[in-house]
């Protein structure tokens, strides 16, 4: 954690304005009730941790990441063992990372072994989705239209098509194994085996399955969509309570969907799906927020009234009801994942500095019943 003195958050302001970037999570040390009086993680369950990685070929620069440090924004080089995405499958035992350099790494949770390593020929890979079955997992680069489907554990690739609409902002698998939800200007259902278009939904973006996946939630200029995911019609539209409203995550069992929202002082918020409105005792402030990335989630544990989440580089727990919350450290990595049954809560992490030998690149696994015991939350 950076000491603040006048000196270096001056120094901090002063690059915030001048690069027009902001790190609010330093606004948030300094107001009252900040986030440095909650409660902290725990050391995680499980670490895993990726093999060396050496070039096979040269390989063009990349463009620099900004952290700070002492008090400055420094840019640093990409490295191959940044993760730019994590995801679970769907029973929770595999974990997948998509890195800079093209490479695609899938870990067995239990075991804390590699099951496989891919180059997928990106420069980096930005968006991944591992099949209901576990035996394919689609990826997609960080900027790009391309869509590649790896078979697990071989590592061989099975299938290779171009979105339709633009580049690619998001991965879903249905629970019918070989269908692929893609979303960029629009939603697209494929068949991963034959590369075609199944169901195309030209206005309506930032798809979420619910828990269950029975049901596909999307967004489009004006309204929240609900559609069965049997026959793809729709059950139900939801106003949209403001204009910067993204869906973030869908509980049709508890009736509540999240969607982030940074411009009424929330990261987050919890509305209804019975009516589209904010559910009123929901109490989702005093999280770390700033401009949210890729990696950034907040999903709602389906045996307790929390909410498990990454924002700002830090993973995060949040009792809905009572609204206090536990953080994880500073991870310096921009990606998290939270496995579809509710039991494990990874972070990526990076050192906060290249050079920095304390802290090995990989990625931090919680199991969610043991983090809430230790932060004290129920």
């Amino acid at each position: 954690m950076l000491r603040l003195t006048a000196t270096n958050v001056q120094a901090i302001l002063d690059g915030m304005f001048r690069t027009g970037l902001v790190v609010s999570i330093f606004f948030c040390m300094l107001l009252p009730g900040s986030l440095h009086a909650q409660r902290s993680f725990p050391s995680p369950s499980t670490q895993l941790h990726d093999v060396a990685f050496k070039f096979t070929e040269p390989h063009p620069d990349r463009a620099s990441t900004l952290r700070v440090v002492n008090g400055r924004l420094v840019g640093f080089p990409r490295t191959p063992t940044e993760i730019n995405s994590l995801v679970f499958s769907h029973d929770g035992k595999l974990l997948a990372a998509g890195k800079q350099y093209g490479r695609l790494v899938v870990w067995d949770v239990a075991s804390k072994q590699l099951v496989c390593t891919i180059d997928t020929g990106f420069n980096s890979v930005g968006r991944l989705a591992i099949s209901p079955d576990s035996q394919f997992i689609a990826a997609a680069a960080t900027a790009g239209r391309t869509i590649t489907i790896w078979h697990i554990p071989d590592g061989r690739l099975a299938n290779t098509f171009d979105n339709e609409t633009a580049n690619v902002l998001g991965l879903i698998y249905t629970p019918i194994p070989n269908l692929l939800l893609t979303f960029s200007a629009a939603t697209n259902v494929y068949d991963t085996e034959t590369g075609e278009v199944v169901r195309s939904f030209s206005d309506e973006t930032f798809p979420v399955l619910s828990t269950d996946g029975n049901t596909l939630l999307t967004r489009t200029h004006s309204a929240i969509v609900l559609r069965s995911t049997r026959d793809w019609t729709i059950q139900k539209t939801l106003p949209l309570l403001t204009e910067s409203e993204t869906p973030a995550f869908l509980d049709s069992g508890n009736g509540q969907y999240l969607f982030e929202d940074i411009s009424d002082g929330h990261v987050f918020v919890a509305a209804r799906t019975s009516d589209g409105q904010m559910v009123p005792d929901a109490r989702l402030a005093n999280l770390p927020r700033e401009q949210l990335g890729p990696g950034d989630f907040a999903a709602t544990d389906p045996h307790a009234n929390l909410v498990f989440g990454h924002s700002s580089g830090q993973l995060w727990v949040l009792n809905l009801k009572t609204g206090k919350t536990c953080l994880s450290e500073q991870l310096f990595s921009d990606s998290g994942a939270f496995s579809p049954d509710g039991t494990l809560l990874a972070g990526a992490i990076e050192p906060e500095t290249p050079t920095d030998n304390q802290k090995k690149a990989g990625v931090d696994i919680w199991k969610t019943a043991d983090l809430a015991k230790a932060c004290h939350m129920q």
